[in-house]
């Protein structure tokens, strides 16, 4: 298979995962890896025009294949990418923002701390992006990239003000990052931003996030094996996705919630405002069959 060939079936358009491009491209890794950093170029460049042009699927496999080929000079302009406004990166990534991001920065992270900062800081960066971002240090962690004493401090950091004190799904993101560290060393923090109501309520209230940052940090680990890790096999994590696949996705069942015009607490206009309905916590699957966590899915989009 050609190199045209190998880039023309990564844009796996028949909705069957193309296995054969896939192990062609890892054959022929020194070759492909020029052609594929060209591609993370010019989107980084034009990004906004990009995707709202074509699909780009492509995208997509080159990204978890750079990831397995551990090619750091992808990081920049993926940051570059995940970087523009609003939904651009989903549009040029998808549900990768939410399913592999944290993985995939902490994967081909060049030692460019700063650039992971500014995307964190920034309020220009999509909401999850950031939030990805932040999951990207527990990696970095896990791999043995990064002191968990540097990730603990710049978590301590955000709190302290690097972020801005306003309601945010951020906001949501940095409790879970702290969760899954774990860092209780910023339990007293957590605290203050769940006081300051800048953490959602469905997110998980301030007594769960307590009890889940008691855990034994080994056993917490061992639950979190897959979760945090580098990623190794693009084909492995790409192969199973929806869209490579035509039966029906399985609905989960969820009682029926009761009618209530219950307005969310962050919402300014309703100070003080009470939760009627039974609360979905943010581990719990998401009601919209997804198969994800509420976390991961539908918690803050509304």
């Amino acid at each position: 298979m050609t190199i045209p060939e190998i880039l023309e079936q990564l844009n796996f358009k028949s909705g069957k995962f193309p296995r054969e491009a896939m192990q062609a491209a890892i054959a022929h890794r020194e070759e492909i890896i020029p052609e594929f950093l060209r591609e993370f170029e010019a989107i980084a460049a034009d990004g906004q025009n990009i995707a709202r042009s074509r699909e780009s699927t492509l995208l997509t496999a080159a990204v978890y294949l750079l990831a397995q080929f551990r090619e750091t000079r992808a990081f920049k302009p993926l940051v570059r990418m995940i970087s523009l406004p609003e939904e651009i990166p989903f549009d040029l990534l998808g549900d990768t923002i939410h399913e592999g991001l944290d993985r995939l920065l902490g994967t081909l992270y060049d030692g460019d701390l700063q650039s992971l900062e500014r995307l964190i800081e920034s309020d220009e960066t999509n909401d999850y992006v950031r939030s990805a971002a932040l999951d990207s240090f527990i990696v970095l962690e896990r791999s043995g990239q990064m002191p968990r004493e540097t990730v603990v401090d710049y978590y301590r950091k955000l709190f302290r003000g690097r972020l801005k004190r306003e309601f945010s799904h951020v906001w949501n993101g940095l409790v879970s990052s702290c969760v899954d560290l774990p860092a209780p060393e910023l339990l007293e923090e957590i605290r203050e931003a769940y006081k300051d109501e800048l953490v959602e309520w469905g997110f998980g209230g301030l007594k769960e996030t307590e009890l889940e940052l008691q855990q034994l940090p080994d056993e917490l680990r061992m639950q979190q094996e897959n979760k945090f890790a580098l990623i190794t096999d693009a084909i492995s994590e790409m192969e199973w996705w929806a869209c490579f696949h035509t039966e029906p996705r399985r609905k989960i069942k969820i009682p029926n919630l009761p009618k209530t015009n219950w307005i969310p607490r962050h919402n300014p206009s309703s100070p003080g405002a009470k939760r009627e309905s039974p609360k979905i916590s943010r581990n719990d699957p998401c009601p919209c069959g997804s198969g994800q966590k509420y976390k991961k899915c539908c918690l803050g989009k509304s």
